[in-house]
């Protein structure tokens, strides 16, 4: 059940949290944007060359950081009731 309140003390926390959602789904555009413009050069100088150390130290920094991310976003969120 939702409980919808008019009380004015509940409007600076609701405006902080719109403001950190729009931050966050900034933060998220902008990674995807990142991703989807550098793919195309990923596939050719990444995937389809002879890995080593390096190829795996690239894809560690650039995956393991976005699925932490997405962790501390989903372990962050707040319910209110």
């Amino acid at each position: 059940m939702t409980v919808v309140s008019n009380d004015p003390n509940w409007w600076p926390f609701i405006r902080s949290e719109l403001f950190y959602t729009y931050w966050g789904v900034a933060a998220a555009v902008v990674v995807v944007y990142d991703w989807v413009l550098t793919l195309a050069q990923e596939i050719e100088l990444i995937w389809k060359q002879r890995w080593s150390l390096m190829t795996v130290l690239y894809l560690m920094t650039r995956y393991i950081g976005i699925l932490y991310s997405m962790y501390v976003v989903e372990a962050n969120k707040v319910v209110l009731c």
